[in-house]
């Protein structure tokens, strides 16, 4: 019987699943959403529950696709960052889970900034506060929820939160433990002065485990539920990010990546003692030693969805209208509807629209809101690039990648060719790569030649977002205005 090695990745909107041959084919794959609750103004809130029952459903139909005619050999995970999952002594959950988006602690952020200093900050973490991130919404609940911190016995990231379920251990891996603003990153360890800042004992975070290797096995319960042989090995996994990093092939610093997901990032390796711009990220890869620098937009897929929702077209329909619309360079648009991550913090900062006309719909909207993002991420890419790292192409992933209008418009604002990959789901990819690495298994996996297809730039309408640049910065400045505190609690 042929072996499979499972990826599962748990993204903001659905958990997907894939099932990787020793060859590297993907097999299988399978998708099951779930939402995203907002009980107060800037508050996002999911419930770990939703995740698991989206996992377990998921992983039911990818056997079922599979039909008995492989023999699973490892599991491995990918998720979204940043996130705060508490459990009590019994691994119980005890509240729902803080995500990424959530904009309630720019008060306890603020307090970092005058305590610690953003500087500092992100020298430990490779990450500045921002609302959001586990460290900022522990202190949040510290100082709002008390009585939530004294039932819980372990703070974890949302991908590990899934591994609990499977294996019954907790843990946390390197590539989310930066990002969880608790870790230095160089140590490796807990940082003394950020648990002191979130006001919790340092023995709510669980200990590290390997992003590449064993982490545990699955148990006779989580086979039931997910169809899943008992006792498969189950790597660490790692964040989103690095899974995707992994899956792509990143290594060297001239083939940068674009996901468009949710949010949108821009990912480029960094070369050995290379340091980051400040305000962009550092974290940690897949590979021990290596590092990889990021911009991020927080709205991509979250702002087209919006639009979208807003004017009552289908999304598909609207990006597919989108690429034909025929811009004009007074009509700009700003995504940062949650707020803005790199380079600046900020999670009052606001969206906006800017030259529109009577000659205007819907698609001129949409694609302008495209074009946006894709300049903000080549931005950061060209700020996080040196003279010896400069990418002589982009490969772009995430749902964003399926449709013309983004794949355009990020070759149009780069300047240089879009990769298109042959596979879909990098960081589930990913994740099934770390399964089969943690038993020990090397995937015939070549990455630079599972392409579907290249973008070149359009050169009229690159010239025209190169001088829509010079006007952004006014409306950016505009768009931070004196907004309610959306950590106050109301």
């Amino acid at each position: 019987m042929e072996e499979a090695w499972i990826g599962i990745d748990l993204g903001t909107s659905s958990v997907k699943c894939l099932a990787l041959s020793a060859a590297g084919l993907v097999l299988a794959s399978s998708q099951h959403h779930y939402s995203i609750t907002r009980p107060q103004p800037g508050w996002a809130e999911q419930d770990p529950h939703d995740w698991w029952h989206a996992v377990c459903a998921a992983t039911t139909s990818l056997m079922e696709t599979l039909g008995g005619r492989y023999a699973v050999q490892g599991i491995g995970l990918s998720g979204q960052m940043h996130g705060l999952v508490l459990v009590d002594a019994k691994h119980q959950v005890v509240r729902p889970a803080i995500i990424w988006s959530d904009a309630r602690g720019e008060r306890e952020v603020q307090q970092w900034r005058d305590s610690i200093g953003d500087d500092e900050i992100e020298a430990i973490a490779g990450f500045r506060s921002a609302s959001g991130m586990a460290g900022i919404s522990l202190a949040w609940l510290r100082k709002n929820e008390a009585e939530t911190l004294v039932g819980a016995d372990v703070a974890m990231q949302p991908k590990d939160y899934v591994r609990l379920r499977l294996t019954d251990r907790a843990g946390v891996d390197p590539t989310d433990a930066g990002a969880s603003l608790l870790f230095d990153l160089d140590a490796m360890a807990p940082s003394p002065a950020l648990v002191e800042a979130a006001g919790i004992a340092q023995s709510l975070i669980p200990p590290l485990v390997p992003t590449l290797g064993v982490a545990g096995f699955l148990t006779k319960n989580a086979a039931l539920e997910t169809g899943l042989p008992e006792a498969t090995v189950v790597a660490g996994g790692g964040s989103d990010q690095s899974m995707t990093a992994l899956g792509l092939g990143l290594r060297t610093p001239d083939r940068a990546a674009i996901s468009l997901s949710s949010g949108g990032t821009a990912i480029v390796p960094l070369p050995p003692h290379e340091t980051v711009p400040r305000g962009y990220h550092r974290l940690q890869a897949a590979y021990l030693g290596c590092r990889l620098a990021m911009g991020v937009v927080l709205a991509a897929g979250l702002a087209t969805d919006w639009l979208a929702q807003t004017v009552g077209q289908p999304t598909q329909e609207l990006l597919d209208e989108a690429a034909d619309a025929q811009m004009d360079e007074g009509l700009m648009a700003l995504p940062d509807l949650g707020g803005t991550r790199t380079p600046q913090a900020d999670s009052n900062s606001q969206g906006a629209f800017a030259g529109i006309g009577f000659h205007h719909r819907s698609p001129h909207l949409m694609r302008a809101l495209v074009e946006s993002v894709a300049v903000s991420l080549t931005d950061a890419l060209a700020a996080m690039q040196t003279l010896d790292s400069v990418p002589r192409e982009i490969v772009i992933s995430g749902g964003g990648a399926r449709y013309t209008v983004w794949r355009q418009a990020v070759a149009d604002a780069a300047g240089v060719p879009v990769i298109q990959s042959s596979d879909s789901e990098h960081a589930a990819l990913g994740a099934a790569l770390a399964g089969a690495t943690a038993t020990g298994t090397e995937i015939h996996f070549d990455p630079q030649s599972r392409i579907r297809g290249t973008t070149e730039p359009n050169l009229e309408s690159a010239a025209r977002l190169l001088r829509v640049r010079d006007r952004r910065a006014a409306l950016l400045a505009a768009c931070i205005p004196s907004t309610p505190d959306r950590s106050q609690v109301t």
